[in-house]
C-alpha cells in the first residue's frame, strides 16, 4: 500500500471515503494509484487538486451503503463501476443479517488485489471487457446460511471465473478453517492472491515459458484430481519444506504455482508498505530480483519479531529455500515479460 494525505494534511487511507479531520470526500484513481479529496456531486466526483485546479470523475455505483466503495472511473468511461466492482458476478444474499459486511470486506480486499496487479501492469480487465477476463462469485454453503442449498462452497478458479466462500470474510470462520486445514496462515485477501494466480498461469504461459514452468515446478499434466486426493488422504510430500512455499503447494504443480505467486504478492505489496513508512529504503524494481529478495527477508525479520512483542503470531511463518526462490524468481521475470508487452500494446 502506498501513504495518502487529504490537501488539509490530515493522512488518509486506502479504503477511507472520507477525510476525518475536514470532511473532505475522497476517490481514489485506480489508473493513477491516487488518492484524491475533493467534492461529489450526484454521480461525478470532482478532485481537489493542491494547485486550486480541479478533474473530474465519476462515481463507482457501489460508492453507497454495504460496500463503500471509494474508487473513481474516467469521466467518459462507459460503465458504471470501477474496474474491481465490475467483475463481480454473485454477491451474498443481503437479506441475511451478516451478508452485507461479507460483502463491503470481500470487494474491499478485491481492490486490494487489483491495486497489487495494476501496480504490476497486469491486464486486470473483466469479463465481457475479454474474453474469459477475471469475474468473482460469492457464494454461501450452509455452514453459514442454513437456507441455501449448497451444502459445501469450493473455493477455485475455472476460466477467469474466481469462486469464494462468502463466510471467508468472517473472523471466526477463517480461524476454524485455519485450525481445521492445519494452516500457518489463511486470510481473505490470501485467498484472492492464491486464486488470481491460476488465472494468470492460463494468461501469462506460453509454449516456451510451459517447457520452463515445467523444469521449475514440476508436469502440470499430472492427474489433478488424483494429486489432491492423495495429497488430503496422506498429507504433504516429505520434507516437503525444501522445495515447496507450503505444504498445500507440494499437492500438484498447479497448487505449487498459485501458493507461490501469492507470496510473490504478500511481497509485492509489503515490501512497498514498507518502503512508505520508512521501514525500508527499498525502491521496487523488478529487475534486480536479488535485492528484492534480501529486503524482504530484512522486512519480515522485523515484521515478525514486532508481532512477538504484542503476543502475537508471526505474519510471515515461512522459509524462503533456494527452490522456492527459483520458483519466485521464474514468476518476477514472467510478470515483468507481460508488463512490458502490456506496456507496448497500451493496456
Amino acid at each position: 500500500m502506498q501513504r495518502f494525505y487529504c490537501n488539509c494534511g490530515q493522512e488518509v487511507y486506502f479504503a477511507d471515503t472520507h477525510c476525518i479531520a475536514c470532511g473532505k470526500e475522497l476517490g481514489f484513481d485506480p489508473v493513477q494509484r491516487h488518492l484524491y479529496c475533493g467534492r461529489r456531486d450526484g454521480h461525478v466526483f470532482v478532485a481537489e487538486l493542491p494547485n486550486g485546479s480541479e478533474k473530474r470523475f465519476k462515481v463507482c455505483d457501489n460508492h453507497h451503503e454495504p460496500v463503500r466503495c471509494n474508487w473513481l472511473l474516467a469521466e467518459d468511461d462507459p460503465h458504471h463501476q470501477c474496474i474491481s466492482c465490475r467483475t463481480t458476478n454473485i454477491i451474498p444474499d443481503q437479506y441475511q443479517p451478516k451478508n452485507p459486511q461479507r460483502w463491503r470486506r470481500l470487494e474491499e480486499a478485491k481492490r486490494r488485489l487489483f491495486d497489487t496487479l495494476i501496480s504490476l501492469g497486469l491486464d486486470v480487465r473483466g469479463a465481457p471487457d475479454r474474453v474469459n477476463g477475471l469475474r468473482f462469485d460469492f457464494l454461501e454453503d450452509q455452514r453459514s446460511n442454513p437456507y441455501v442449498d449448497i451444502e459445501f462452497v469450493l473455493t477455485g478458479h475455472s476460466h477467469g471465473l474466481i469462486t469464494l466462500n462468502a463466510a471467508e470474510a468472517d473472523e471466526g470462520f477463517l480461524h476454524t478453517m485455519k485450525e481445521q486445514m492445519n494452516e500457518p496462515y489463511r486470510s481473505l485477501l490470501g485467498h484472492f492472491r492464491h486464486e488470481v494466480g491460476h488465472y494468470y498461469w492460463e494468461r501469462l504461459l506460453r509454449s516456451e515459458s510451459l517447457v520452463q514452468f515445467r523444469r521449475v515446478f514440476g508436469d502440470e499434466r499430472f492427474d489433478y484430481g488424483q494429486a489432491l486426493r492423495s495429497y488430503y488422504q496422506y498429507g504433504p510430500q516429505r520434507n516437503w519444506e525444501v522445495s515447496f512455499i507450503s505444504a498445500y503447494a507440494s499437492s500438484h504443480p498447479f497448487e505449487d504455482w498459485a501458493e507461490t505467486w501469492a507470496h510473490y504478492l504478500h511481497i509485492t505489496d509489503t515490501l512497498e508498505t514498507a518502503r512508505v513508512y520508512g521501514l525500508s529504503n527499498y525502491v521496487q524494481n523488478r529487475h534486480d530480483f536479488e535485492l528484492w529478495v534480501n529486503e524482504w527477508l530484512k522486512v519480515v525479520k522485523v515484521m515478525n519479531a514486532l508481532n512477538r512483542s504484542m503476543g502475537l503470531a508471526d505474519p510471515y511463518p515461512f522459509v524462503l529455500s533456494p527452490i522456492v526462490m527459483s520458483k519466485l524468481r521464474f514468476i518476477d521475470e514472467l510478470v515483468d515479460s507481460q508488463a512490458r508487452h502490456n506496456d507496448k500494446s497500451g493496456r
